[in-house]
């Protein structure tokens, strides 16, 4: 039996049902405590000093102060694991979210509508709890982080593709990275995000709204255009054919537990066409990608990854490197400012 403390949970939603709900969901294991529980999220900021706790539920719309507000200013006093849960219904309040995520929130979870979504829920809610406890609750780090020393070979500026995979925190370090790309760059950006069912079409429209850029969930043989980018929708494996369309597979098994997964992506590309891909694996749990990013550099491709000090949770880039998938490990953002250079020539 183990000797250390449960995880100490602060529950924050307006409603004192959905809290009970949660609460009791919680309460059927023994490694998680809910230590408070906050109906707003002034309440929820308060809570958050008084409590300390190892992760945040934390609601979208309530009184007072809402989720998006109650995020900032905790990772201002004092940066703490928070998941959002959040309704999938309304696309205001799942902008909201993500805008959350933004901020330092590490998850985003659908606030159930039916009995069967609570069962669900209760399945998959402690999971990710543990998970967040044990993400980073702090922005990544301006500048260039000493990791950009790592050698790496020069990038042609024949680069069509650029392929991404990404866990959690992922929405974050994926917002990032196209901010930091130019407005009309020569590729198409392909992402492959490990997100709850029903929240990709959301990322998409907080990414294209918020980026002023053409962002869409992938559709099935679609031939996607430069300077566009594409998410590949819950459930289904996204795959890049050697005539540049796109190919959405729900058949094939998930892949580590993964459908979609990054490393069904980053194969594709590199039986496709290789020396035309850039591949990049952002922060999250688990090795999905390091495999496929490994494929992608033996064919010839460009393949980096988010490095340690910006990373919500480094474990998919961290495999990569360990497996030599990657020698290229920066920031989000310096790994944009490397694609962008080295599409202008000046690739160090």
């Amino acid at each position: 039996m183990s000797s250390r403390p449960p995880l100490r949970v602060l529950v924050v939603d307006d409603s004192q049902t959905v809290r009970a709900v949660l609460r009791r969901i919680l309460g059927h294991s023994a490694d998680l405590a809910v230590v408070a529980e906050a109906g707003d999220g002034a309440q929820a900021v308060e809570a958050v000093l008084r409590h300390q706790p190892d992760v945040v539920l934390m609601d979208v719309e309530m009184p007072v102060l809402d989720g998006f507000a109650a995020t900032e200013r905790i990772m201002t006093v004092r940066p703490t694991p928070i998941v959002i849960v959040t309704s999938r219904a309304n696309r205001d309040e799942v902008r909201t979210a993500f805008e959350a995520v933004r901020r330092g929130a590490v998850e985003v979870l659908a606030k159930p509508g039916d009995p069967a979504g609570w069962e669900h829920l209760s399945q998959t809610l402690p999971h990710t709890v543990r998970l967040a406890a044990g993400a980073r609750a702090r922005s990544a780090p301006a500048g260039l982080p000493a990791s950009a020393q790592l050698s790496h070979p020069g990038l042609r500026r024949g680069v069509r593709y650029v392929a991404v995979g990404a866990s959690t925190g992922g929405p974050q370090a994926v917002h990032e990275l196209l901010s930091a790309l130019p407005a009309d760059p020569p590729a198409t950006v392909l992402v492959v995000q490990h997100i709850a069912s029903g929240f990709e079409d959301g990322f998409a429209d907080w990414l294209a709204k918020d980026l002023g850029r053409d962002v869409k969930l992938a559709v099935h043989g679609e031939v996607a255009a430069r300077a566009t980018v594409r998410i590949c929708p819950s459930g289904v494996h996204l795959r890049l054919g050697r005539d540049g369309a796109l190919q959405l597979d729900a058949e094939t098994a998930p892949r580590g537990g993964h459908r979609p997964s990054a490393d069904e992506l980053f194969e594709s590309c590199a039986a496709s066409s290789p020396r035309q891909v850039a591949g990049v694996l952002l922060s999250g749990m688990g090795r999905d990608g390091a495999d496929g990013l490994a494929a992608l550099r033996r064919a010839g491709g460009w393949t980096m990854v988010q490095d340690e000090s910006s990373s919500v949770v480094f474990g998919m880039p961290k495999v990569a490197l360990e497996i030599g998938a990657a020698t290229i490990a920066l920031s989000p953002r310096e790994l944009g400012r490397l694609l962008t250079r080295c599409w202008q020539g000046d690739c160090p």
